[in-house]
């Protein structure tokens, strides 16, 4: 079973993460490429929300042909050219992620992506117990 910390002799985490979580022993292990906001057909959703739930299609893809599911999600770092794109960030996670299963996350404002059409990027680390 993961575990997660948020001890109590720091901030608690500003927004729906944990500030770390435990993988045990035997667990299987998997990370992700960056993941934008690419369809399978190649085309590119216009702004950050279409672009993000493509993301998280993709990355639930990614999961399930490897035997995991968003409930092995132990972290997730969240590249955008977008400030105000946390709301949809937010939007996502209740979407995707069953209430309680918090990972932990970093979203990181930046001033460009590989490709100027992408507006956010994302990476997952996963563990199956």
């Amino acid at each position: 079973m993961l575990r997660t910390h948020n001890p109590p002799n720091i901030a608690p985490p500003a927004a729906m993460y944990s500030h770390s979580v435990e993988i045990p022993p035997n667990a299987r292990w998997l990370f992700t490429a960056g993941q934008v906001g690419v369809r399978p057909d190649g085309t590119i959703p216009d702004g950050f929300e279409m672009q993000h739930d493509q993301i998280w299609r993709n990355t639930l893809a990614i999961l399930a042909h490897s035997g995991m599911g968003p409930e092995d999600i132990v972290r997730l770092n969240v590249y955008s050219t977008d400030p105000e794109g946390l709301k949809f960030i937010k939007l996502h996670r209740e979407k995707y992620l069953k209430p309680g299963h918090i990972p932990a996350s970093t979203w990181v404002v930046v001033s460009r992506l590989a490709n100027p059409k992408w507006v956010v990027e994302m990476e997952t680390v996963a563990a199956k117990v």
